[in-house]
């Protein structure tokens, strides 16, 4: 837990200057990969609460980094789309963080990162496995 909180204050003072926190960004960038994607779909491919994807969509749109658009097919239902204001954003933050990431992993040896990795990725699949029931 240490560990996870300490990397989610990194990431929040990283994305400050952005009017961003972590979970605003892991939506937006959600959003970016998905190009277009409902978003009761956000809800469960990032294990977040309802109410808190509701909140940061909302902010993401009055940034101007989203669109919200009425399904095609079912009115009823909303698509959310990146724009390019917000692609801008992505690319400038997956870059911050890269330079970041990267100066943590000169301090591992190939090895040692791959294990991480390794460890960090069934770690990740467990909890899916647990908490998406």
């Amino acid at each position: 837990m240490n560990i996870s909180g300490i990397l989610q204050r990194e990431g929040n003072r990283l994305l400050l200057p952005y009017q961003l926190n972590q979970q605003q960004f892991s939506i937006l960038f959600e959003i970016a990969k998905a190009e277009e994607i409902q978003q009761k779909n956000m809800v469960n491919r990032l294990l977040l609460e309802k109410a808190h994807v509701s909140k940061a969509v909302k902010k993401l749109q009055n940034m101007g980094l989203i669109e919200i658009t009425p399904k095609p097919d079912d009115k009823r239902s909303t698509l959310l789309s990146i724009t390019k204001k917000g692609q801008n954003l992505v690319d400038q933050c997956r870059e911050m963080f890269q330079k970041w990431n990267s100066e943590w992993f000169k301090k591992f040896s190939p090895e040692e990162l791959r294990q991480i990795l390794d460890s960090v990725d069934k770690l990740q699949h467990i909890f899916i496995g647990n908490y998406s029931k």
